[in-house]
């Protein structure tokens, strides 16, 4: 599994399909203590974890002192990932943050400032440019060796910076990829009522699932926990990290607790996100949930919640798949993981 930890409440833009971009504004003073990290890593590593990515619904770089968190994943020998607009004037600690992070996701939707604002909605994409040049001189100096990729989201109003971005990144010698985008920043944003819609389905709750679900599961249970900065374990990836989604603090709380508080959450019984066939893993795994909840022992603990997915599915353009549609490309694949 991967572990998802927001180690601030914060993030600078207000990227309309993104689900903190209509919440309220940054709370930087809301921050875990390195301390309280190294805990929830610990305890990652014994539940099975085999990455921690320090993000979710935040940008990780707001935090000045990014390096001493990502130095701890290390210590427990973990991959560690992070993911980032890199739209900032100045960056704090940068090259020393980079030692220790494996894998870095840079998110933009536009070469030129006019299409790469419609989105990215605060951003200037000169400094992500500038910043960009840091990490390929960082690399080419060997003081770095992240795995940095510039991922472009694709809508339909920006396919003609597609080849612009792909020749700048290999221009610096950095990976590109294409993911197709979910939403659309004038068409579809989020919501501003989203966290209210939730809260509606929640008092429209009936225990009939809303699709035939027998046999199957949601992947995103096993494959992804995630984190605030409270220390809080929160339901799913896909929604906000409403208050009515809180599972309860993540080192108080057994992997079988949790999983049993996700799968019999009212909202992931409604929710419409694509099931595919649970693995026989995945059935023990909800058997041992439900045997520790009445009271009895484990005995023979699987070890990890999910081993690493299958490489995301691309499009016959090699458009990466967007999350909310993966199960579907590779439903027919999981019995050979």
């Amino acid at each position: 599994m991967i572990l998802y930890i927001d180690i601030i409440d914060a993030c600078h833009l207000r990227c309309p399909t993104c689900v903190r971009g209509v919440r309220a504004f940054p709370n930087t003073d809301k921050k875990m203590t390195v301390g309280t990290f190294r805990q929830i890593v610990e305890k990652g590593k014994r539940d099975g974890a085999y990455q921690i990515s320090i993000f979710s619904w935040i940008d990780p770089l707001l935090c000045r002192d990014l390096y001493a968190y990502t130095a701890v994943v290390k210590e427990f020998d973990l991959h560690c990932e992070i993911s980032t607009t890199l739209s900032f004037p100045k960056l704090y600690n940068f090259a020393e943050a980079l030692r220790t992070i494996d894998a870095m996701t840079i998110s933009v939707s536009g070469f030129e400032q006019s299409i790469y604002e419609v989105n990215h909605r605060g951003g200037n994409i000169d400094w992500v440019k500038n910043n960009l040049e840091v990490i390929s001189q960082l690399k080419r100096e060997k003081r770095t060796s992240v795995d940095a990729t510039v991922r472009f989201l694709l809508f339909d109003y920006n396919r003609g910076e597609e080849s612009k971005l792909r020749d700048y990144a290999n221009y610096l010698g950095l990976r590109f990829e294409v993911l197709i985008a979910e939403g659309h920043p004038t068409l579809a944003p989020q919501p501003h009522e989203a966290e209210r819609l939730v809260i509606e389905r929640l008092k429209t709750f009936s225990s009939k699932p809303n699709q035939d679900t027998r046999g199957k599961v949601c992947p995103l249970i096993f494959e992804h926990i995630t984190v605030n900065a409270d220390g809080d374990v929160y339901q799913c990836t896909a929604y906000g990290n409403y208050d009515v989604m809180k599972i309860g603090p993540y080192l108080d709380l057994s992997r079988e607790e949790i999983l049993f508080r996700r799968y019999t959450h009212p909202v992931c019984n409604s929710c419409p996100w694509t099931r595919r066939p649970a693995t026989e893993q995945e059935k023990l795994l909800l058997s041992q949930a439900l045997s520790y909840r009445v009271g009895n022992e484990i005995s023979g603990r699987v070890p990890h919640l999910s081993l690493p997915a299958p490489a995301t599915p691309v499009t016959p353009e090699g458009y990466l798949v967007p999350k909310s549609q993966q199960a579907e490309w590779t439903s027919v694949q999981i019995d050979e993981r």
